[in-house]
């Protein structure tokens, strides 16, 4: 004996419906992780600071909120406003493995930057802060504040054609281990916002 399931309106199982039931499931997923995607990253407070007209180099600072565990892993800006970016730290020149500056870290000294190798980096520099890139990105755990600011955690922007001059602005581009991107705006300020 065949039974026919049938649905109260009369209509069957039929492979038409079964389509359309598999076309409906697709669009509500599609549409589930487009909306998704535009909160997986809460990013406030985004800045960079003025520079002085001969400085190659500069920064932005934000906030990141992350809602699943994630690493900042790139950013880029437009050629006018930089040549390259890397994800930096700062941290006292006492907390580098064997005291010395590897290649691509930059040393700070009374709030000037200076690429090591330079004059400023033969001096003695007791108690200055070293900057190095964050070769494997910046972590990011799920739910938790990461503050990029002086100091700390920043963006750092290489090799600037002209300085950054309060009320400037442009867009960074954040590029995300799991594969997300997020466009932030950044004004160029005197100071934090």
């Amino acid at each position: 004996m065949i039974t026919t399931t049938t649905t109260p309106t009369g209509r069957g199982t039929g492979p038409r419906r079964l389509m359309t039931a598999a076309v409906a499931v697709v669009v509500a997923a599609t549409l589930l992780a487009a909306c998704g995607s535009d909160d997986e990253f809460e990013i406030t407070g985004a800045w960079a600071r003025t520079s002085p007209v001969s400085a190659t180099a500069g920064a932005v600072y934000m906030d990141i909120t992350a809602d699943a565990n994630d690493r900042l892993i790139a950013a880029s800006v437009p050629a006018d406003v930089a040549d390259s970016v890397e994800i930096h730290e700062t941290v006292m020149r006492g907390d580098m493995e064997d005291g010395a500056m590897n290649d691509g870290e930059m040393a700070m000294d009374d709030g000037e930057m200076a690429e090591s190798g330079t004059e400023e980096m033969d001096a003695p520099m007791d108690g200055a802060m070293t900057m190095r890139e964050l070769e494997d990105g910046l972590v990011l755990p799920v739910g938790e504040t990461v503050n990029l600011e002086p100091g700390g955690y920043h963006v750092m922007l290489l090799d600037l054609p002209d300085p950054l001059e309060t009320g400037d602005t442009f867009d960074l581009t954040l590029e995300f281990e799991s594969g997300e991107s997020q466009v932030v705006s950044i004004e160029v300020r005197d100071d934090a916002p």
